[in-house]
């Protein structure tokens, strides 16, 4: 094995996402703060997603589309956008696998929602219509500006970052309305969003609501991500 950790990653596959969902800002993250990037195909079977976990030392899921409702167990509601469903299948796959296995995750944006979903949790298909009392959660700025403040409670998160309030982007309309047994929110939006989930006792198991990915301006970013990687290196 090399003597840099292996870093698994789901990215957008099809053009249609590409375009809004780019892989460029992930890789170089991982690279940066000592990872070796791995894109990964997706996958159908569980043997396929032992196959990857195999030569892979954390997963990391990336942003993207909305979850289609066929795997939320739901009708679809007014509002949900456009599903991958081979997106989805694959990368539920790779995420109870890794749970299994304690094998580091970080979930980032819909990451967090699909982490939430492999573990047992819900979320919400549209925000706007299921909180009408949200706030704006899709910026109307470019991805690398903050977009608001959340604020970070006592958890492995708040320990990462070292600070209690930091401001985020925000890309979004879905998000965990339900927390998964075993896990605890540990970051909330000001109007009560849940912005980070993390598994009780786990070695990594974080999943953030914003794209630290591309806050190259805060130092939160940054930690986040070594930590995965230091984690990973260790395991």
């Amino acid at each position: 094995m090399p003597d840099k950790p292996v870093i698994g990653v789901t990215v957008a596959h099809c053009s249609e996402e590409l375009d809004t969902f780019p892989r460029y800002f992930y890789v170089e993250m991982v690279k940066e703060v000592g990872g070796i990037p791995v894109i990964l195909p997706p996958v159908a079977t569980c043997d396929e997603a032992k196959n990857i976990l195999e030569i892979t030392d954390g997963l990391l899921l990336s942003g993207g589309g909305d979850l289609s409702p066929i795997y939320l167990g739901e009708v679809p509601l007014r509002g949900i956008g456009k599903s991958i469903p081979e997106r989805d299948l694959g990368e539920l796959l790779l995420t109870k696998l890794a749970l299994e296995r304690d094998m580091p995750v970080l979930g980032i944006c819909r990451g967090i929602q699909v982490l939430a979903v492999a573990a047992g949790g819900r979320i919400y298909q549209d925000i706007v219509s299921q909180r009408r009392d949200s706030i704006e959660h899709k910026q109307l700025v470019s991805r690398q500006h903050v977009w608001h403040e959340l604020e970070i409670f006592e958890s492995k998160l708040l320990q990462i970052v070292a600070n209690k309030y930091i401001k985020v982007n925000s890309l979004h309309h879905q998000a965990v309305s339900v927390v998964p047994s075993g896990f605890k929110y540990n970051a909330l939006a000001p109007d009560g969003i849940i912005e980070g989930i993390e598994k009780d006792g786990a070695s990594f198991c974080i999943g953030v609501q914003w794209h630290p990915e591309v806050l190259q301006s805060e130092m939160h970013a940054k930690k986040l991500f070594k930590a995965f990687i230091d984690t990973c290196h260790k395991k």
